[in-house]
């Protein structure tokens, strides 16, 4: 009798010991940009499809969104990240901060002008981005600044492939700095505050060819693109290295992959979806993609920090 309770004891400390089944952890982080935008019902769609409580972490724009994963990459805030691009992808994989980049969607970044302020003003728009260094479009331009802001970054490689040599380049910047061109913080602060549309001092802004359509008041354009010579930028999706929750973050990527959250982005990003889904026809007359775009072939992971050292050198000197 002795015995059998000896080995029932035995038991009994031997379980409690045991470590507990591995649970799920529940909710999954998602680092992204300040123009990320999912829906309440997206939310709850992928809530209930994946099992996981969906945490949005904004992180500024993408030159921030990088920065910040790069400085907390041995304690990760996230577990998945959405919306580095090709300008910051080899900052990226250069800090080793992600794993297996994905393209979720595309846009055009162009110059776009304020029609109704040209009309008023009675000044003819410029035709292309190698204008505005011309006398008639003094103190009407803001950009956001490259070294902070991927659509920044994406207009200084423009500069560099819409050249023949770096004197070109050079003079160029020059051309824009004594006329007067702003650059801000953030792709934000640029259209939000500085823009015309919202009620700044600036008619032409660093956007995307697909920013009318935001603009369109009773079905007719307020804004219009400069769309040719623009940059073609990629946003991708990928797992942070080091994060707990593996599983959750392939959970997002796979969601963000999807059909259903494929369909909405023109409308909630402004953005063009992967291949295979149609464009809404207000975005293919108004907001299509850029007619030509140049640069992408530039390896402008090898040439970034100098590039961006001289842009530094003739804009804030």
């Amino acid at each position: 009798m002795k015995k059998l309770v000896a080995i029932a004891i035995a038991a009994l400390v031997l379980t409690g010991c045991a470590p507990a089944a591995e649970e799920k952890i529940e909710v999954v982080r998602l680092a992204t940009h300040e123009s990320f935008y999912i829906s309440d019902e997206q939310i709850a769609e992928f809530e209930e499809s994946s099992g996981y409580q969906l945490e949005v972490i904004t992180l500024g724009d993408t030159g921030s969104l990088t920065n910040q994963l790069v400085l907390t990459k041995n304690a990760p805030v996230a577990d998945v990240v959405y919306g580095i691009d090709n300008t910051f992808a080899s900052v990226a994989l250069e800090n080793d901060i992600v794993e297996d980049l994905q393209q979720v969607n595309y846009g055009d970044v162009c110059f776009n002008f304020d029609i109704a302020w040209f009309e008023k003003n009675g000044i003819q728009p410029p035709a292309s981005w190698r204008d505005l260094g011309k006398s008639e479009y003094r103190d009407l331009v803001v950009i956001p600044n490259p070294n902070l802001s991927s659509p920044g970054m994406a207009f200084l490689i423009t500069t560099h492939a819409g050249f023949e040599t770096e004197a070109d380049v050079f003079a160029y910047w020059r051309s824009l700095r004594d006329n007067g061109l702003k650059t801000t913080s953030s792709w934000t602060d640029a259209y939000f505050t500085d823009f015309t549309r919202y009620g700044g001092t600036r008619p032409i802004v660093l956007s995307y060819a697909s920013s009318p359509v935001a603009e369109l008041k009773d079905g007719k354009p307020q804004s219009k693109s400069l769309s040719t010579e623009c940059f073609r930028q990629y946003e991708y999706t990928g797992l942070v290295k080091g994060a707990p929750n593996t599983p959750g973050g392939q959970a997002v990527i796979d969601y963000l992959l999807s059909e259903s959250f494929q369909a909405a982005l023109p409308w909630n990003m402004f953005v063009y979806p992967n291949a295979g889904v149609d464009l809404p026809a207000e975005f293919q007359e108004f907001g299509a993609p850029a007619e030509s775009v140049i640069g992408e072939n530039l390896d402008f992971a090898a040439n970034r920090e100098r590039w961006l050292t001289d842009w530094s050198d003739v804009f804030d000197n």
